[in-house]
């Protein structure tokens, strides 16, 4: 049967599940600052004086720029698509052969090279066909779904409803400067690569390279023995980490946050075995090293399924679900969170009286998990169960560490579901301790902020909680391995320091071995007492003050690899983005951020209206040049 190449593309497209589909040497995400008519008409509207509306040329032609799709086209073709591909499955067309044609196309346009497209696209047929031919979802939802037309959840205002008010607030209190103290570890993203081989290609053409298939590189495209920026972490660099962690701190380490993504990037040669074995192989490195002695609390990331990203709703994911129950039946074995995990991907186990912790699966709202098209508003009942687990702690006076995967508030974790969350954790502001994530292999944060008065929203905002999100032990890419220490208090769990240590990947292959160094400590380069939110909040207002605290932020953002130092954080561009991500506990809030901080910055400009607004359009403009070249894209 003849399908118009459209339709395949698109088709190859949804198979190859977003931030796979293109070359990984570099990947890069693709932003849209002006994704919406919100944000065209608030341009328009806020930055046009009447005077000058009818002779500005902020046209359309200037927002295509932008990336904003002024006539619906990606829309209008992905609505088309899908409902073709429907068709097609309602005449019985078979899924070999549409698979076939999507094998051909991602070769013959060289979306990756064929052993790739061969490999990847039947690990996705069977979920895009699945979920293409659930009754309920159309075009127009699923082209919402991904980004290419507007999104509105089914049957959903994304309004929780909570079981009881929430009390007033009350201000954290620092804990005495004698009080005894514990020691968290945090460690995410270690995608290990069994089968790296030192000398080999690293740059070849592959989503992942370093491998004997790969032939010998030449220069600095060869595999280094302890590693290459370009590649998965090899064994030999992560068995050395772990190594420095016990000679270091030994007993000293009283939890564990591990938080996921352990298979390596090969997501195109991946099968069942070699997903449960790649967590089974960092399951058994953390029981050796610290199971004897410290609680353990892992949470599951996005590369722990089968293709990548692929959760069905629930009984569908069971089979990993099952696994990972079987691996960490030493640290989870209380019935009822066993069996939560099993169901849903979640739990909570107590640390010590008046403190938990909650292990989110944070898939539940990841953009690149299809089968959420089926609900996306609440997957697995798992915010509801978050809800109910927050106030039977606050009902007690407990604390909660919340830990997951993907953070709230970026665009892989769909933005209606960050609002929701972003709800929760505002209404339990004073049970929540802090939230920790993995996933972006960055060194990052992000503060939540609430109303001074919830029930006046003229009123002023302050900080409410925060995100600490831990840079990847993996190098993939251009990430010097890293894991990170929080120092709490041992009664309270009120948090008084992060302490992030990695090696230097290009003098540990120079030297013939990697040397562990402590890369700063959060009070001292941001200039606060602890980690309160308020304390957060003020090391933002620093950076926004001091360009060389910010250049020292967009260092440790990528674990001070020679990433930042050949692309300084100097652009106003990178100032807004790093501003404005650290404000942004949902994706939203940073489209909003961003228009806010640009007119803050042309406020004091004498410019007329008209001429205001084209500054306004350029700063826009290189803003998403900026993020579409310059910040790289780890999945």
């Amino acid at each position: 049967m003849k399908v118009k190449t459209p339709i395949l593309l698109l088709f190859v497209v949804f198979l190859i599940n977003f931030c796979f589909a293109i070359k990984q040497t570099q990947q890069q995400q693709n932003y849209d600052i002006t994704i919406n008519n919100k944000n065209k008409n608030e341009i328009i509207n806020n930055n046009y004086n009447n005077n000058h509306n009818n002779n500005n040329n902020f046209n359309d032609q200037y927002l295509e720029k932008l990336g904003y799709d002024t006539n619906g086209t990606k829309c209008d073709i992905c609505k088309f698509g899908i409902n073709e591909v429907q068709k097609m499955i309602a005449s019985k067309q078979g899924i070999e052969d549409i698979s076939k044609y999507a094998i051909d196309l991602c070769t013959y346009l060289h979306i990756e090279k064929a052993e790739v497209c061969n490999g990847l696209i039947p690990l996705f047929t069977n979920m895009t066909y699945n979920v293409l031919s659930y009754p309920t979802v159309t075009g127009e939802y699923v082209c919402g779904f991904v980004g290419f037309c507007p999104y509105v959840p089914r049957n959903s205002s994304n309004i929780i409803n909570f079981p009881k008010p929430k009390p007033p607030h009350v201000a954290p209190v620092a804990p005495p400067t004698n009080s005894p103290t514990m020691k968290i570890l945090h460690i995410s993203d270690i995608h290990v690569d069994p089968v790296y081989q030192t000398g080999m290609n690293a740059d070849c053409g592959e989503p992942l390279c370093c491998r004997a298939p790969n032939g010998p590189g030449v220069g600095a495209n060869a595999a280094g023995e302890w590693g290459h920026y370009l590649c998965d972490i090899n064994m030999k660099m992560v068995e050395s980490m772990f190594e420095f962690i016990d000679e270091q701190f030994g007993d000293e380490i009283d939890i564990v946050f591990w938080t996921g993504d352990n298979p390596p990037h090969d997501i195109w040669e991946q099968t069942y075995d070699s997903q449960i074995n790649a967590s089974q192989l960092v399951t058994n490195l953390v029981k050796k090293y610290f199971g004897p002695t410290a609680k353990i609390f892992p949470a599951i990331g996005n590369h722990e399924s089968l293709p990548v990203n692929s959760f069905p709703l629930p009984p569908g994911s069971s089979w990993i679900f099952n696994a990972l129950s079987y691996d960490w039946s030493d640290w989870i074995n209380v019935d009822e969170q066993v069996a939560n995990l099993q169901y849903g991907g979640y739990y909570t186990l107590p640390v010590q009286p008046g403190l938990r912790v909650i292990s989110m699966n944070m898939n539940w709202c990841n953009n690149g998990n299809l089968y959420l098209a089926e609900n996306s508003t609440d997957p697995a009942n798992m915010l509801q169960w978050i809800v109910e687990t927050l106030q039977d702690s606050e009902d007690i006076g407990e604390k909660v560490y919340l830990v997951g995967h993907i953070p709230p508030g970026i665009p892989d974790c769909i933005d209606s579901w960050s609002e929701q969350l972003l709800q929760i954790v505002n209404r339990y502001e004073d049970t929540i301790l802090a939230s920790f994530y993995g996933h972006t292999h960055r060194d990052e944060f992000s503060v939540y902020y609430t109303q001074t008065d919830e029930n006046d929203p003229s009123s002023q905002m302050r900080a409410s909680n925060v995100i600490f999100t831990t840079p990847s032990v993996t190098t993939y890419q251009n990430q010097n391995p890293s894991f990170r220490i929080f120092t709490v208090d041992a009664n309270t769990g009120y948090i008084m320091e992060s302490s992030t240590y990695h090696t230097d990947l290009g003098q540990a292959n120079l030297n013939g071995k990697p040397t562990w160094l402590l890369e700063y400590n959060a009070t001292k380069s941001y200039n606060i007492p602890d980690l309160t939110p308020i304390s957060m909040d003020l090391a933002i207002q620093n950076m926004n003050s001091s360009a060389s605290m910010l250049e020292d932020y967009h260092v440790h953002y990528y674990s001070a690899s020679p990433y930042p130092e050949s692309k300084p954080c100097t652009s106003v561009s990178c100032k807004l983005d790093y501003i404005c991500k650290m404000k942004s506990a949902a994706y939203m809030k940073y489209y909003e951020c961003i228009h806010h901080e640009v007119n803050n910055y042309l406020s004091n400009d004498y410019d007329d209206d008209s001429i205001k607004s084209h500054k306004k359009l350029n700063i826009l403009l290189d803003l998403n040049n900026y993020l579409n070249n310059e910040v790289l894209k780890s999945c």
